[in-house]
């Protein structure tokens, strides 16, 4: 090996180093010198994408591998290949003063290349050779912004919450102080991290822009997500049902509105198929504040019945009602005799939906529904 390398580098044909390493390459402890000796050869004759070919699995497999990385970079950069040829530096950098000034200098250019290499596959739905190639990037700058974004921007297209949360954590950990970013961070801590932390930076954002209403809607949002982290377990698993249930609806409405909770009802209202059910307090309650009705002549409340749409509407327009909140219901009373129809325009009239038409009071009610309209209904009780 030792004397094919030096006829080769003192002038020697590359067909004749070819044949040599081809040869070497038959024993497996020269197997590796062999292919190194050969993919030069193959440089020498004109020959990057072959030089490439044979060094790729080598490097790969032996990362530290100075003599295959050095060439295996210096070829990726000639066809063009940068992040391809940054990586191959950055692996040997440590042990090549002129691998790590290579790398250094042609690491911005590569960084670009690479980004705009992830974001054009992402775009295109090539989602695979996108996290490959991210893989390759956060190897070699992995706390870069840009690299970051990149990160954030393929964990976004892939719906990982957790993976686009880390890296915008990042972002602003190395000064990003954008306001959109900020807020990305606070409505992905709100999702999928810390509520506290995403509250404490939609509140500082309105503290610097107090006349944006954006802003003030967002605020409203997140203090109350915020307060969902705060609810028991099983309060919160109420979020994620399809279908909720009246015994569960009034859960809800006990656990969300904290002024059903700690409310003194006037009145005792007597719901017999409630008491020895695992929600009678929280149902108690909200039937004893008038939230939701018992059928008067059964005395029943039919907690295992599916809840509607239309129940939820309700019990909210009587929580703003309770809240003295006479604007929007423009003195109508909620009572047991309010039809679904006036029920609908009054909701849409107070926010709770766009339109009277998207009321769909007959529809099943699903945890998300449910939790979306207490959330609307929450942020008007707070600002009044």
């Amino acid at each position: 090996m030792e004397r094919a390398f030096r006829a080769f580098v003192r002038g020697g044909e590359p067909g004749a180093a070819l044949a040599a390493a081809l040869e070497l390459q038959q024993w497996p402890d020269a197997a590796g010198p062999a292919t190194v000796l050969a993919a030069q050869a193959r440089y020498a004759a004109g020959s990057c994408a072959a030089a490439v070919d044979a060094l790729a699995p080598l490097a790969a497999a032996s990362p530290r591998y100075v003599a295959a990385q050095l060439l295996l970079g210096h070829c990726r950069e000639e066809l063009g290949d940068l992040p391809g040829a940054a990586l191959a530096y950055w692996e040997v950098a440590a042990d090549s003063s002129w691998a790590a000034a290579r790398g250094s200098a042609i690491g911005d250019r590569a960084r670009d290349a690479a980004v705009a290499r992830i974001r054009g596959w992402v775009a295109a739905g090539d989602l695979a050779a996108a996290r490959g190639a991210l893989a390759q990037l956060r190897r070699w700058a992995p706390q870069d912004v840009e690299t970051l974004a990149a990160v954030g921007g393929l964990a976004s297209s892939l719906g990982d919450r957790h993976l686009e949360l880390e890296a915008t954590r990042a972002i602003v950990g190395a000064g990003v102080d954008d306001r959109s970013t900020l807020e990305r961070q606070a409505n992905l801590e709100l999702e999928v991290g810390d509520a506290g932390a995403g509250l404490r930076i939609l509140e500082d954002l309105a503290r610097r822009n107090p006349d944006d209403p954006a802003l003030t809607a967002s605020l409203g949002r997140a203090r109350f997500a915020w307060r969902l982290t705060m609810l028991p377990p099983p309060a919160r698993e109420l979020e994620k049902s399809p279908a909720l249930n009246r015994g569960e609806l009034a859960t809800l409405f006990y656990w969300v509105f904290p002024a059903v909770r700690y409310t003194r009802p006037a009145e005792a209202v007597i719901a017999n198929d409630v008491l020895d059910h695992v929600h009678r307090t929280e149902i108690v309650r909200v039937v004893n504040l008038g939230i939701m009705e018992v059928d008067p002549n059964l005395h029943a409340f039919r907690p295992d019945a599916a809840a509607l749409r239309v129940d939820a509407l309700r019990g909210l327009l009587r929580l703003f009602e309770r809240g003295g909140e006479g604007e929007c219901l423009g003195g109508t009373s909620v009572g047991p005799s309010l039809s679904i129809e006036s029920a609908c325009h009054l909701a849409a009239r107070c926010h709770l939906l766009a339109e009277p038409g998207d009321c769909l009071p007959q529809a099943a009610l699903s945890g998300p529904t449910a939790m979306s309209l207490a959330s609307l209904a929450a942020q008007r009780l707070e600002e009044d």
